[in-house]
């Protein structure tokens, strides 16, 4: 009797397992995506002859990337069909990198600051597979104001204000200041003073940073859902020094899955 308990609850266990794969394999609610494009820009500024970098995209192929209207790429995109009163998860992950560099040269009595900043921001939309046009941005991004920290303000060609999450932001700045030289002179004689100070600052970082993001209660119909990323570098000197700032992202991937969140849901 022990042993045909046994084989009844071994033969239970393979027929669920068999029932229960088939459903994961086939699902139609989940897709993915990924990314090995690199894409990236940068800037500079210099007043003592250091060399600087050119603006730059998808650095291995050379190829050039299409921008959005209000200055995102594309880096990953899938398409999903939607029935009533479902809602995406979309949840995207990316490498980012920034690099800064501030020299800065002073003579006696003077002050140079060179200031390097760079940032890489990512945001999901919904858009018609069709046109293009984009029909919803994600949750949190469609909440973002500039008095929340970690969104990005992105004017776009026609003057709209767009947002981004932070995945990378960095703001450095290099001050160098050397005072007059006072030289005392005791017995009689005579005396000079001229004193010069170079100082340079180099930060190079790379990250991957993963963001969740929420279309909800998405309307009937198939989208794409696409995955966009933006770069900015600014980079200014004021005395005499040389300032260099470049941000890229990498490689990343895409996972999303149509579900039905529960009746009266609401953030």
């Amino acid at each position: 009797m022990k042993t045909f308990a046994i084989q009844k609850l071994t033969m239970a266990l393979a027929f669920a397992a068999m029932a229960i794969t088939p459903t994961f394999a086939q699902s139609s609610k989940a897709t993915a995506a990924i990314t090995t494009a690199v894409g990236c820009t940068s800037s500079g500024a210099t007043t003592i002859g250091d060399t600087l970098p050119v603006n730059c995209h998808d650095i291995f192929s050379g190829a050039s990337i299409p921008v959005t209207a209000d200055y995102f790429v594309p880096v990953m995109t899938t398409s999903m069909s939607v029935s009533a009163s479902q809602s995406i998860f979309a949840t995207a992950s990316l490498v980012s990198g920034l690099y800064t560099e501030t020299k800065t040269k002073t003579n006696t009595n003077s002050t140079s600051t060179a200031t390097a900043m760079g940032g890489v921001y990512m945001r999901a939309v919904l858009t018609d597979p069709n046109t293009g046009a984009v029909v919803m941005v994600a949750d949190p991004i469609s909440a973002c104001t500039n008095e929340i920290l970690g969104c990005a303000q992105v004017t776009d060609s026609t003057g709209s204000t767009v947002y981004g999450v932070v995945l990378d932001a960095r703001i450095q700045t290099l001050t160098q200041a050397l005072s007059a030289c006072v030289v005392t002179i005791t017995g009689g004689g005579t005396g000079s003073c001229d004193f010069s100070s170079t100082l340079d600052l180099i930060l190079n970082t790379t990250s991957a940073h993963t963001f969740a993001f929420i279309f909800p209660n998405v309307g009937v119909g198939t989208y794409n859902i696409v995955i966009e990323a933006a770069v900015n570098t600014n980079a200014t000197v004021g005395g005499s020094g040389t300032a260099i700032a470049g941000a890229a992202y990498g490689l990343g991937s895409l996972t999303a899955e149509s579900v039905r969140l529960v009746h009266g849901f609401s953030f």
